[in-house]
């Protein structure tokens, strides 16, 4: 897989699935909207990138997928019938959670995994068997309580099966046992034990992950084997199929199929990547990726490395999930996000969407609610003739009547008089939500927006992102070439990864140095298994990055540190890691505290073929040759709107060393980029915009 020379990125979103061709020396993209059954729209767009590129599919040596059907079985609450078999005593683990609430004051509020379960109590099944730290069985396993548990689950329709028992992170022999027995007796039925899908400690977390990779098993194992089938019969049977996972490392079909809990911020990660590469290919490291497509922008800080999410705040739909994730914010705002007055006549942009069907009211679908691409159509910054390519056709007097009647003739206030100070408006309101996330995600962290430079991308992304600088006093935006496909070139950039960690939970100074490097060592071969079986050559291609996760006795949170071996003072060596990277994020440490060891883990890697685009032709400063044409667009605000005579410009036109003076605007087939008065644009060699004050 690693000497694949033609490949294939498809990322599916809410309404577009985007797809990237890379051969050699050129880029082929399309895009097309996203179908009930994403496998189908997949498919579909591989072969159609194909038949433009004039590749025959026999000739395609990899495929890589971003997908979004587990994170949309848990959050629509859809999935698997799922049962459960847990130790006797704890069959209300994951009812129960943790003491600390949302809303903690609250008499009426709904706690989300108790309103929904992510498996009901009435399939939730108990064995007496019992494991004591570090690792002693003291009560045996019932094999019989077993048969009898996963008989009457399956009775009562169960098709897979979440099997979580206490301490069984240190001693994975009952699991591995009752799983054992379920297969033999109801092979049918997918079983998911705790310590195959995250062998960390903290049984409200590890049972609520376990519940959700069971829940979404059966179907994303369904959706696979569908686009797997699919691609076969349009004669990609010779082609790897990679999934994207959460943690920003593709893996197999079958690793995927086993583990889905790793892939619910699938697409997300893969914008995350191609926000990084985008930096790096213009010399910056510290970067925010922006993505926004037509449902939600997903936003993400790297201070020159990726960030993964903090196991506190991970989560998916509510539901903890203590899977490897990088650090995602995501809003519901997007291009289809709908305009709206509350009862108190609050005004409100999202989180409801018109989607890709029927879409913004200017698609002419029969939705008449206004939406933030119809305020950017009125406003002039949307061209109905270069829209898609022109492939779709847009009627402005929609996206007119829509704000009119929805957000003019619904108030009397001066911001909605017009019509194009109620779309400014729609924008006003979008922009600042958009920035209280990012401002969540650098102030309130310590990181300064204004060291930073902002990568813009997504169908709807470049029109924003520059009104977004703005606001975090941010002077560089960057813009890759087909920014709306910008997931999917992400999906070039991963690598194949796995993650396996246990948990230890020792002091520091009781732990031994031949037990640190037996369990560093068992999880370093797990991981050489697992790319293994993917044909991946570990002597010559594998990587393993060990690390520890440490904390202060009696902390309820640890940090991860490099673990660099047990040669010479291995335990003080550890301790300095430890406080130094306590004071960096709290601003101090403890130097007398005990430091208990928690967590060991290991990632296990192999690096894919280097993602690198061909430079597009070098041109003078002037870019007048690409010009299409010149027309009045809206800036400002909807207190302040500013009408400026701005010209439009061919993206696929530009030469590396044009410069546009703003207000302009960029078209191309995929996206639209709005670069605002006092801004100008700069075109570099890979062909990305860097657009600056």
């Amino acid at each position: 897989m690693t000497e694949s020379t033609i490949r294939i990125g498809a990322d599916v979103g809410g309404t577009n699935t985007d797809i990237i061709l890379v051969d050699g020396t050129e880029e082929h993209t399309y895009k097309l909207p996203t179908t009930d059954d994403p496998s189908k729209s997949t498919a579909d767009g591989v072969l159609e990138v194909c038949e433009r590129a004039g590749i025959a599919p026999g000739e395609v040596d990899t495929v890589l997928h971003g997908t979004t059907v587990g994170t949309n079985a848990v959050i629509e609450h859809e999935g698997a019938k799922t049962g459960m078999i847990t130790t006797e005593g704890f069959r209300d683990t994951i009812h129960i959670g943790r003491h600390r609430k949302s809303h903690t004051f609250s008499v009426q509020h709904e706690i989300k995994h108790q309103k929904e379960p992510l498996v009901e109590r009435r399939y939730r099944q108990t064995v007496n068997e019992r494991i004591y730290p570090p690792g002693k069985i003291v009560e045996p396993l019932d094999e019989s309580e077993v048969r009898e548990a996963a008989a009457e689950l399956v009775e009562e329709g169960v098709e897979s099966i979440a099997v979580c028992y206490l301490h069984s992170y240190l001693d994975t022999t009952h699991e591995d046992r009752t799983k054992e027995i379920i297969q033999e007796e109801f092979p049918d039925v997918f079983v998911s034990t705790s310590n195959e899908v995250v062998a960390q400690f903290r049984e409200y977390e590890r049972f609520s992950t376990t519940a959700i990779n069971a829940r979404i098993a059966p179907v994303m194992s369904s959706y696979l084997n569908r686009l797997q089938e699919r691609l076969n019969d349009y004669g990609f049977e010779g082609a790897d199929v990679l999934i994207m996972q959460s943690n920003g490392g593709v893996a197999s079909i079958r690793e995927a199929s086993q583990r889905p809990v790793t892939t619910l911020l699938s697409g997300p990660a893969a914008g995350v990547l191609s926000g990084q590469y985008t930096g790096r290919s213009a010399d910056e490291e510290k970067v925010i990726t922006f993505d926004m497509g037509g449902t939600s922008a997903d936003i993400s800080v790297l201070p020159g490395r990726l960030l993964e999410r903090d196991p506190r705040d991970s989560e998916i739909g509510e539901y903890p999930a203590i899977t490897p994730m990088l650090d995602i914010e995501a809003i519901g705002s997007g291009g289809g996000s709908i305009a709206w007055f509350d009862q108190a006549q609050g005004f409100n942009v999202g989180p409801k969407s018109a989607g890709a069907n029927p879409g913004p009211a200017c698609y002419g679908r029969g939705n008449n609610e206004p939406t933030i691409a119809d305020a950017q159509v009125v406003l002039g910054r949307i061209d109905p003739e270069t829209f898609l390519g022109g492939e779709l056709d847009i009627d402005p007097s929609l996206s007119e009547k829509a704000i009119d009647d929805k957000l003019v003739d619904a108030v009397d206030q001066e911001r909605f008089s017009t019509v194009e100070k109620a779309a400014l408006a729609v924008l006003d309101v979008a922009n600042s939500n958009m920035y209280q996330s990012v401002r969540e995600q650098t102030m309130q962290r310590g990181y300064d927006p204004r060291d930073y430079s902002l990568v813009g991308f997504g169908g709807a992304g470049p029109m924003h992102t520059v009104d977004l600088a703005e606001s975090l006093e941010s002077s560089k935006v960057l813009i890759p070439p087909s920014p709306g496909i910008g997931s999917a070139r992400g999906l070039m950039t991963g690598d194949i990864q796995y993650d396996n960690q246990v948990t230890l939970s020792k002091r520091l100074k009781n732990v031994e140095a031949d037990e640190l490097e037996d369990r560093i060592e068992s999880l370093t071969q797990r991981g050489a298994d697992q790319l293994r079986s993917d044909g991946i050559d570990v002597e010559e291609d594998a990587v393993f990055r060990k690390s520890i996760d440490c904390l202060y006795e009696g902390q309820g949170y640890e940090l991860n540190i490099e673990y660099t071996g047990t040669d010479g003072d291995w335990r003080s060596r550890i301790r300095e890691q430890f406080e130094e990277k306590h004071k960096q994020e709290y601003g101090h440490y403890f130097e007398k505290d005990p430091v208990e060891v928690l967590n060991l883990r290991v990632a296990a890697s192999a690096d894919s073929v280097e993602y690198d685009p061909v430079e597009i032709e070098s041109g003078a400063t002037d870019p007048s040759h690409a010009e299409t044409k010149s027309h009045p667009v809206y800036f400002g605000t909807s207190l302040d709107p500013e009408k400026y005579e701005t010209p439009r410009y061919a993206r696929e036109e530009l030469r590396a060393g044009n410069v546009i003076d703003g207000p302009a605007i960029v078209d191309e087939f995929d996206s639209t980029v709005v670069i605002n008065p006092e801004w100008e644009a700069e075109v570099l060699p890979s062909g990305a915009l860097r657009i600056t004050r």
